[in-house]
């Protein structure tokens, strides 16, 4: 009887697990939580600073593309004032993951469109306009179990106030203002998990 190498074994049992672990690590749709920062930059909003907030989306992954969208809340300090902005909406995010033979770690490239309302802390200033963010990067996925995955993301990109009006409760004023647009940049720090089969 021919006797077979120990190494073929190991290595046909690693092939195995790693198919195995690769199939569960892949379920079709996902949830996702995760930190943000939002640095602006430009005079897209007079004052406006760099933000910090949050992001939850679902994702859907039926091969290496990938279609999510979810909605994100950042929080802007504004330079001379006591209130706060906050910047807030949905988006939506394709992504595509480039193959490296890896089990663990999964670049992608992505693009992001955000359509966002503003609003005030303190209940003083209203704002009449829309907040668009156009982005374009990419980011790594780390496999941490079959269903969690850690997701390190960056993106650059374009912004634009479109025209409105800004109105003050306490004075009683209110005053119109043109469109402006910007530049910005988004970090993303978070967990990703696989749901269903």
């Amino acid at each position: 009887m021919r006797r077979v190498s120990p190494l073929l074994i190991a290595l046909a049992l690693g092939t195995t697990l790693a198919d195995t672990l690769e199939a569960q690590s892949a379920q079709a749709i996902s949830l996702q939580a995760s930190g943000l920062f939002n640095g602006v930059f430009g005079r897209v909003f007079q004052g406006l600073q760099n933000g910090y907030g949050g992001e939850a989306q679902i994702r859907y992954t039926p091969s290496a593309f990938s279609i999510g969208g979810g909605f994100q809340y950042t929080i802007h300090h504004i330079k001379n004032r006591t209130e706060d902005a906050k910047l807030y909406g949905a988006f939506i995010e394709p992504r595509y993951r480039i193959h490296t033979g890896s089990y663990v770690l999964a670049p992608y490239v992505s693009a992001r469109l955000s359509l966002l309302k503003v609003g005030f802390t303190g209940g003083d200033l209203s704002i009449s306009s829309n907040f668009i963010q156009l982005n374009g990067g990419g980011g790594l996925l780390y496999r941490l179990g079959p269903r969690v995955n850690l997701d390190v993301g960056a993106t650059y990109g374009y912004d634009r106030l479109s025209g409105g009006t800004l109105r003050s409760k306490v004075s009683n004023t209110s005053s119109q203002f043109e469109s402006s647009s910007g530049s910005n940049v988004v970090f993303r720090l978070g967990f990703a998990f696989g749901i269903g089969g």
